[in-house]
């Protein structure tokens, strides 16, 4: 059993300074602990060395977010919303099937590399040991790209734009791209896909699964 941290310890909120206390104070916050966090790792990082980075006081860090978990947990559900948002701007966008799917990568891909340290901070904590990880569902982010490719796919089937296979299986073989981007934009050793290679990438997908105009024109 783990034995609490002394500087962990929740002090006394009431002594939040006002000026601590705005949304402004709760930002830097939420950044400082990223950097940290990312740096360091979630368990190894203390409530110390976020506070100094964000220049502020222990007692604002418990106001704004109750504990170093909360703080994570409030990480992690900032990354989840501005990523369903991006998926139902995704599929709320019209266009063919495949310019639908270009949007969706391109907009996933810049809000990947926008916050690539948030994206290892949760990368590390999906895979890391099991012990201490927050309680925050982690399927989300799988499940929502997911979701999202089937309903643009099912789109493409009743258009008649795409071939009849399951929506899911599609999904899949297309969320496999996302993974390809994932592991060049973490790893120290492979370059970042730029915009032009992963278009050449999701076209090499995308012309098996898309039907030939010239099968359209034969209907």
């Amino acid at each position: 059993m783990n034995t609490p941290d002394p500087e962990e310890r929740q002090p006394d909120i009431s002594v939040v300074a006002p000026s601590e206390q705005d949304e402004h104070t709760r930002t830097r916050l939420l950044r400082a602990a990223v950097r940290v966090f990312d740096r360091k790792g979630y368990a190894a990082a203390s409530v110390r060395e976020i506070v100094e980075l964000a220049n502020v006081t222990k007692p604002a860090l418990y106001y704004h977010f109750g504990n170093k978990e909360g703080l994570i947990t409030a990480i992690l559900e900032d990354a989840a919303r501005e990523f369903m948002a991006a998926m139902e701007r995704a599929t709320a966008r019209q266009g063919t099937t495949r310019d639908r799917l270009t949007g969706l990568y391109d907009e996933l891909n810049a809000l990947f590399v926008e916050h690539i340290p948030v994206v290892r901070v949760a990368h590390s904590l999906f895979h890391g040991p099991a012990e201490g990880v927050p309680n925050f569902n982690f399927s989300v982010f799988d499940r929502g790209l997911l979701d999202a490719l089937c309903r643009i796919y099912e789109d493409g089937l009743r258009a008649g734009e795409v071939r009849s296979v399951d929506p899911a299986d599609a999904a899949l073989a297309l969320m496999g791209i996302v993974g390809a981007c994932a592991a060049h934009q973490m790893h120290p050793e492979f370059p970042p896909l730029d915009g032009s290679r992963l278009h050449r990438v999701l076209d090499i997908v995308c012309d098996g699964l898309l039907v030939e105009r010239r099968e359209q024109g034969e209907r």
